[in-house]
């Protein structure tokens, strides 16, 4: 697990114009697009209305604004929140758990509000010091699919969403700290709220990797403990402003968190062992063992450690049938040059309508096998593709064949875990509640996301987050 602590999006280079925000407009809009297609956004009324509602009010405060802001969840059960020129502020669901009050949670859009406001992120950019990751160099992929399916078998690794995500420098950071302590104060909010959740997401990333955040002066990013010391030292400067939280009461806060998907979302399909199951579609696909994944909303991937393997699965625009779609690609392959057809014919896979396209692809000394299949799926279109060395072929083509129907059992072991609030009984701990309502997490992370010792004494009807699991149901 990499280190999240409020972070920033990577996005395409652009050149910059003195005080343009025509440019964090264009950037923004562009990108918008790519974290929904790349992350996700995450669905859950109660919560989504809570973020907007805060990020409108302290956007309210702001002078000489000319950003129209919008505010989202991310379906990433990473925690983190970042932003994109032109007013696109993200929060994920992983990082809601660890956030106590509304405070906290309007600290944290502050500080990425802030980001926006100052452009940071162009700021960035303009300096070079901002890698565009996502300018990857197509290849045979993408000229013979005519898709960028290319870029996920060249660069799996920058496509989880390490490529999304880069750090903001030690200048940049301090100064959305200090300034979001103002925003937050002056739309009525405790300035210091933020430095609370930053202990928290501090050592829920301890508890994540096993290590504990190291100080170096040589490091980019600001030390958290620094942030969080900055952040109290000069939170009493600033008094909040007319208090009225968009929630009543803590308990009312709270209850917004049940039915909050935690950890990996279903609706994106699970990998079980080897096995991809895709619920909501009702297919499952075997990929090799031992490979690393990706599981994105427009891709689902597998590749070796080494690089010399990978496989990925796709849903296609449906507007062409598989044998329509194969043939434009042999065409294709047959003019690229390099590029070897071994075989291009109409099959089935598993009973399903398929075509099949294999290629050898040779590049000097390096020789590699391409496997291409689209096949017929509950009106759907499927493309699968491969690519691996001589070594790892029979390995890769197994992976791309292996796509079929879920089983039942497949699809009935399929959980759903979401988060719910409890009330604690009479003379109970927080222990005796997470025994009483089959509370999925362990000690730590139960007293983490609710700031409480595990053994401790509890109020009668005190609201504590449990973790429960369910059988997913299909939409």
């Amino acid at each position: 697990m990499k280190k999240l602590v409020l972070l920033g999006i990577v996005l395409r280079a652009g050149i910059l114009f003195a005080q343009d925000v025509s440019l964090d407009k264009k950037l923004g809009a562009e990108n918008a697009l790519m974290v929904e297609q790349e992350i996700g956004l995450y669905r859950h009324d109660s919560l989504q209305q809570l973020v907007s509602n805060i990020g409108q009010k302290l956007v309210s405060r702001l002078t000489k604004n000319p950003f129209e802001f919008k505010f989202f969840l991310a379906d990433s059960p990473e925690p983190n929140a970042f932003a994109l020129p032109g007013g696109y502020i993200y929060v994920t669901r992983g990082i809601l758990p660890i956030v106590q009050t509304e405070d906290e949670l309007a600290g944290i859009i502050a500080h990425e509000i802030i980001h926006v406001m100052q452009r940071h992120s162009v700021k960035q950019m303009k300096k070079g010091i901002v890698p565009n990751l996502l300018k990857i160099p197509g290849n045979l992929i993408n000229t013979v699919t005519g898709t960028q399916l290319g870029n996920v078998l060249n660069a799996p690794i920058e496509l989880t969403s390490k490529a999304f995500i880069a750090n903001y420098s030690r200048g940049h950071e301090s100064e959305a700290d200090r300034f979001g302590v103002q925003l937050t104060a002056s739309a009525g909010y405790n300035p210091a709220a933020l430095a609370d959740a930053l202990n928290r997401l501090s050592k829920e990333i301890e508890l994540m990797t096993g290590q504990a955040e190291q100080h170096s002066y040589f490091s980019d990013h600001p030390y958290t403990p620094s942030r969080e010391s900055a952040i109290r030292s000069s939170a009493p400067k600033y008094k909040p402003v007319n208090p009225s939280p968009i929630a009543k009461s803590q308990s009312q806060f709270l209850s917004r968190f049940n039915g909050l998907c935690f950890g990996n979302n279903p609706q994106q399909g699970v990998f079980s062992n080897s096995v991809f199951i895709q619920p909501d579609l009702g297919f499952s696909w075997i990929i090799p063992s031992a490979w690393k994944t990706i599981n994105k909303p427009t891709v689902v991937a597998a590749f070796a450690e080494k690089g010399d393997g990978l496989v990925a699965l796709r849903l296609t625009d449906g507007k062409k049938t598989p044998h329509a779609l194969g043939e434009e690609a042999k065409e294709k392959a047959v003019r690229t040059e390099g590029t070897q057809v071994l075989a291009a014919h109409d099959t089935t896979l598993h009973s399903l309508p398929a075509y099949i396209l294999r290629m050898k692809t040779t590049n000097g000394k390096n020789e590699a096998l391409v496997e291409l299949v689209w096949l017929d799926f509950k009106n759907n279109v499927i493309q699968l593709a491969g690519m691996s060395t001589l070594a790892l072929r029979n390995t890769m083509h197994q992976s791309v064949c292996s796509f079929r129907n879920s089983t039942d059992q497949e699809k009935e072991g399929v959980l759903i875990f979401e988060m719910h609030i409890a009330r604690s009984g009479e003379n109970e701990t927080l222990a005796s509640v997470s025994e009483r309502t089959q509370n999925r997490l362990n000690p730590e992370f139960t007293s983490l996301i609710n700031n409480l010792s595990h053994q401790r004494s509890l109020e009668k009807g005190q609201a504590i987050k449990v973790v429960k699991a369910r059988p997913y149901r299909p939409h």
